[in-house]
């Protein structure tokens, strides 16, 4: 996976944090878009969904600090 693409899931984590939602609202987590119904390999779709919660964290902790 690209650098950019891994870029690209923690603004998404970001932006989902800025809005409100909660770290529980990662899209990767979502049963439809688990590894074992996808058929993605674990280790990619592990990849995307600690980006976005990267992503999320950094916010949090920016926003906490207001």
């Amino acid at each position: 996976m690209s650098p950019e693409t891994l870029v690209q899931y923690q603004h998404d984590g970001m932006k989902a944090r800025s809005r409100g939602l909660d770290y529980g609202s990662n899209p990767f987590m979502a049963r439809d878009r688990m590894p074992q119904v996808t058929g993605e390999p674990v280790a990619e779709w592990r990849q995307k969904a600690e980006a976005w919660l990267f992503g999320w964290l950094l916010e949090n902790t920016w926003c906490e600090t207001d």
